[in-house]
């Protein structure tokens, strides 16, 4: 038998079961599997693009990632915590594999790269071992059942949701600028490493781009499109492995298995929003995205991470497992600069916890936090891109919480400023609002901050408790110190919620260790429902509008108020009846289940007031239309020009019209949809566009392009070329095509004289430049 934790129901382990048991463990798994894949064809996806990727994403990811992992460590002792933390490891290798083939330009053959390891496995006998489980530890059907359920719930709202509204190119009627610039870089990691920029051609990418990597991996593998593989085939299994791998962190330090289906809710309760038609979120929430395919890896390899540093500093682990921590932490830091920061914290508190208890320093926590340090520097100094235009100022992020401009008149840029929130400096009105809106956030957020109670908890004299707190106060910490123009300290949060999840857990487990099942149900229950209650009441209570600073403080104050009066009498009711009732000792489970509750509260309440709104079902944002003819033209451009020739275009901006001051700079009709390089397109997410933040009093989305030279040659290009010009575009930039729109500018009827018109579709005409 294995050790069994209190609060555990006991497991066996159990290497030959028969074959209709183990059929009967699989069939959980089955629901979230056959959901996904027929989510996935009722928004039309094609059946052999899901063959393939499935495929791939099975033999290619995570059964290399298992098969290195139990050689290099060991297994968790059962395959679905195998399967979440392996695919971690198996995107590391296959990230090595991909950065190495390309380099050499060698992506055709990529495949052979996960083969060498199967083969490995397969043909070496002391490898063989590692296909099977030597020493099972199967876990209880209520852990699969409850997991499974998350799983599918997850990928039910994604498909039928998030990817519902975006449909991929050609067949949206708009696009959000995200997933297209995303797209560019996917497209430009099929080419070459170093990439280049590909909204300016020959300038180095500066980026956070290893997610856009793994796409670029799957397109040479499977030879799916890159817009299929971006829009609709990655997300779901990453999303599932990074599930899987937080719940097993969480089962990993409470030693509790259902801990890890308490992990399970905190991926899904954000999303469950989607099952109303017209939710008005762009993307997911929490811990994944659609649009934010940085943020769904930096989860996965986060929690992976985690688990692997607990593992070789306080689990008993070995060197091996060293070796795939530091794999692991080098995928994060290249998918999220806020990654390595975050595990940083971790490790640091949990050293000087050690450091003041046993008065010795702890060289293997130093070890292992001078690695991350270092993997630190390398990925900010090569691809952690997209910190341009960020400072320092202290809760900066109350800019972007709803109320918080008009209840305190702060009018101030994101990303500029001084060193505190300027209305926490103003008139008491101002001071007011602030302090509402930052109660409201943590409010929102109470799980990321309960989890910070294991400093005080039972388990307080274990240092992993410290290494949780500590990557939550790094999460905390940077959210609350960085002021990003476009709010982007926030994922320090969202890359945070694994740590919470495991945190909450844990604190449940060890408040109700030795109790029974059946007041471990109740107190469940109750806690739950206490939560779900004051989440609806806040969410009925929260309103915004016109009308005086005063009101809008008013506006503020209420589900403020409300929870906490609420909070109050929950609180006296339960020193009332926790002595008579023999619920002395449940306090800190029963507060942390209704914290868990919180957001269930607020999901349905937000979900309930649009449930009779009227939705297209599409996102038709007007700003990010890309028009019928603009479509047919970038098509034609991809199956018509090479992967490296390089575009002149003018669709830099939004609004459709000529260059003025002021237009949005995050258009990528040639370099996402069609695919290429070009001269000079949206310049707004590139560094040196995002330095330019608060210039002049205005956001970086607006500011002229730090490339002045490229753009005055384009509109010379398309308003008054001439032989010389096309010359030097050629010959200096190695342009071979010019993307012209109408929709954009005027342009000249003499390029039709100076080069060759080869596609043209209402107002989009494209041209090729021939010659030497």
């Amino acid at each position: 038998m294995i050790a069994i934790e209190a609060g555990e129901a006991p497991v066996a382990a159990t290497p030959d079961l028969p074959g209709p048991a183990k059929l009967l463990r699989l069939a959980p798994w089955l629901l979230p599997v056959v959901t996904a894949l027929g989510g996935l064809l009722a928004i039309d996806v094609p059946v052999v693009a899901l063959v393939k990727y499935s495929g791939y994403f099975g033999c290619c990811v995570v059964l290399p990632g298992v098969l290195l992992m139990r050689a290099l460590w060991r297994s968790t002792g059962n395959w679905p915590e195998d399967v979440g933390l392996g695919a971690a490891v198996g995107i590391a290798y296959q990230l090595a594999g991909w950065a190495l083939f390309t380099w050499l330009g060698w992506q055709q053959v990529l495949v052979v790269w996960p083969v060498l390891v199967l083969l490995g496995f397969a043909l070496v006998p002391r490898l063989r071992q590692y296909w099977r489980l030597s020493e099972p530890q199967p876990l209880p059907m209520a852990w699969s059942w409850g997991l499974a359920i998350c799983l599918t719930l997850l990928a039910l709202a994604t498909t039928q949701g998030v990817m519902a509204d975006h449909a991929p190119p050609p067949h949206g009627i708009a696009y959000y600028p995200d997933g297209l610039y995303h797209l560019s870089m996917v497209n430009e990691l099929l080419r070459s490493v170093p990439p280049q920029l590909p909204q300016v051609a020959g300038e180095p990418l500066k980026y956070h781009w290893f997610p856009n990597a793994d796409m670029a991996g799957a397109v040479d593998i499977t030879r799916v499109s890159p817009i299929q593989v971006m829009y609709r085939l990655w997300l779901i299994p990453v999303m599932f492995a990074g599930l899987l791998a937080g719940a097993a962190l969480a089962r990993q330090v409470s030693r509790v298995w259902w801990t890890g289906v308490l992990a399970g809710l905190a991926f899904v309760v954000p999303q469950l929003g989607y099952f109303a038609p017209a939710w008005p979120q762009v993307d997911l929430v929490g811990p994944v995205g659609l649009l934010t395919p940085s943020q769904t890896l930096a989860t996965l390899v986060i929690a992976a991470a985690a688990y692997f540093i607990i593992a070789a500093l306080y689990r008993g682990g070995g060197r091996g497992v060293w070796v795939l921590a530091v794999a692991v932490a080098v995928v994060g830091g290249g998918s999220k600069p806020t990654v390595l920061p975050i595990l940083l914290g971790g490790v640091g508190l949990s050293a000087l916890f050690l450091l003041l208890k046993d008065r010795r320093i702890p060289w293997r926590s130093v070890g292992i936090g001078g690695l991350i340090a270092a993997i630190a520097v390398w990925t900010m100094l090569t691809v952690a891109g997209s910190t341009a235009g960020s400072g320092i100022q202290l809760f900066a992020i109350a800019k972007f919480q709803p109320g918080y401009r008009l209840a305190t008149g702060d009018g101030s840029l994101a990303g500029t400023g001084g060193l505190i929130l300027p209305s926490l400096t103003g008139d008491r009105l101002a001071v007011a609002g602030a302090l509402l809106t930052l109660a409201a956030f943590a409010i929102a957020h109470a799980g990321l901050l309960a989890g910070l109670g294991l400093s005080r908890s039972k388990v307080r004299h274990d240092p992993v408790a410290w290494w949780l707190v500590g990557a939550l106060t790094a999460s905390w910490l940077g959210l609350s110190v960085v002021d990003h123009p476009s709010a982007s300290e926030y994922y320090f949060l969202r890359s945070g919620l694994p740590f919470a999840a495991a945190a909450l857990g844990w604190l449940i487990a060890a408040g109700v260790r030795g109790r029974s099942r059946r007041t471990i149900q109740w107190l469940g229950l109750a806690g739950l429902a206490i939560g779900t209650a004051i989440g609806v009441w806040a969410g009925l209570l929260r309103a915004s509008g016109t009308g005086s600073r005063l009101a809008q403080v008013g506006f503020l104050a209420r589900p403020v108020l409300v929870v906490a009066g609420l909070a109050a009498l929950v609180l006296v009711g339960w020193l009332l009846v926790r002595r008579r009732k023999g619920l002395a000792g449940l306090g800190t489970a029963f507060a942390m289940l209704a914290v868990i509750g919180l957001p269930i509260g607020t999901v349905a309440t937000d979900a309930w007031s649009v449930l009779d709104a009227r939705g297209s079902g599409h996102y038709g944002s007007v700003s990010w239309r890309v028009y019928p003819d603009e479509m047919a033209a970038a098509q034609w451009l991809t199956k018509n020009s090479a992967p490296d020739d390089v575009v002149v275009s003018n669709t830099y901006c939004r609004p459709p019209g000529a260059l003025l001051p002021g237009c949005d700079a995050r258009l990528y009709i040639v370099s996402g949809i069609a695919g290429r390089r070009t001269l000079m397109e949206g310049w707004a997410y590139t560094q040196q566009g995002m330095a330019e933040n608060g210039v002049n009093g205005v956001k970086y989305f607006f500011q002229p392009s730090p490339w002045p030279d490229r753009v005055q040659l384009t509109e010379q290009v398309m308003t008054a070329p001439t032989a010389q010009l096309l010359d030097r575009l050629r010959s200096q930039y190695g342009v071979r095509w010019i993307y012209a729109d109408l929709r954009d500018g005027p342009v000249s009827a003499t390029l039709g004289v100076l080069a060759v018109l080869r596609h043209q579709d209402s107002r989009v005409k494209i041209y090729e430049l021939t010659g030497p």
